[in-house]
């Protein structure tokens, strides 16, 4: 558990979600995207953000589309929020500005997607989100209400599979958080297990933000080990991306989103996570 309940400035946190739960009570709903990002490094370890966000993204798990609508129906009925043109998974709260609602769970398809609207043309990936609710660490907001928030190693298989989808159009933001994540996981309370579990990767050629992105995507295997029942399915979808994306004589475009004045120190972070993905030992 991470306890922010004497951060007063999230309050306006703790309102939005307790208006969601009031008016779906049913809902419980997972914090996703760059606001669980801000709650993770930000919030919890002090760590400086250099990409603000002005969304919340909940993921919802839902047995159809049908539960979905019918959800997305109980929030605009409550009156604290609005529906957006043209997007049917994006509504606006009356105070706090938009909120994506991001649908996972048994509408799945086979593979890996869902289609907006249902079978609609606008395809997003939600392999790994099952995985990421079952995966959850619970954040305490202030006057004890209390979030679900995706795990950071999660959060980065998340942001993978997002960047896949849609970097062609986000101008490199999903790219910007993985770089982030990667290089400051060490710091994100995670240090003092470096020393206690890893010392043997301490040594004279030890490098900091390598050694935090390979504890990262170990900690990702993990994760994927003890909560999915599609281990090998989700890994691959990571593979799909990732792999061409570390020969360093290759495109290297997710590098370049990621740090586009320094690539090849983007695809070394990229090469460390790979490997603890994989259970290799750090590179």
């Amino acid at each position: 558990m991470l306890d922010l309940s004497r951060c007063h400035e999230l309050d306006w946190l703790r309102q939005l979600l307790a208006d969601v739960r009031s008016a779906a009570p049913g809902v419980d709903p997972l914090i996703v995207g760059a606001l669980a990002r801000d709650l993770l490094l930000h919030y919890g370890h002090g760590l400086k953000i250099e990409r603000g966000t002005a969304d919340v993204d909940l993921a919802l798990a839902v047995a159809d589309w049908d539960q979905y609508a019918a959800t997305r129906e109980a929030l605009l009925a409550s009156g604290l929020f609005s529906a957006v043109r043209d997007a049917a998974h994006k509504l606006k709260h009356v105070k706090f500005g938009w909120v994506d609602l991001i649908p996972f769970g048994a509408l799945e398809r086979s593979d890996g997607t869902i289609a907006w609207p249902p079978d609609g043309d606008e395809v997003m990936t939600i392999i790994g989100y099952a995985e990421a609710a079952s995966s959850a660490i619970t954040v305490s907001l202030p006057r004890d209400q209390a979030a679900r928030v995706v795990s950071l190693p999660m959060l980065a298989v998340l942001k993978v599979l997002a960047w896949h989808d849609r970097h062609r159009f986000t101008q490199g933001k999903d790219a910007v958080d993985l770089q982030l994540i990667l290089r400051r996981y060490l710091e994100a309370g995670n240090l003092d297990r470096l020393y206690a579990d890893f010392p043997h990767v301490i040594t004279d050629d030890f490098a900091f933000e390598r050694t935090s992105a390979w504890l990262l995507g170990r900690d990702a295997r993990a994760a994927l080990q003890q909560h999915s029942k599609r281990f090998d399915r989700v890994v691959d979808a990571m593979d799909t991306v990732i792999a061409p994306e570390l020969d360093a004589d290759g495109r290297l475009t997710l590098a370049l989103q990621m740090t586009p004045g320094d690539p090849a120190a983007a695809r070394e972070l990229l090469v460390a996570f790979h490997a603890g993905l994989s259970g290799a030992a750090a590179p």
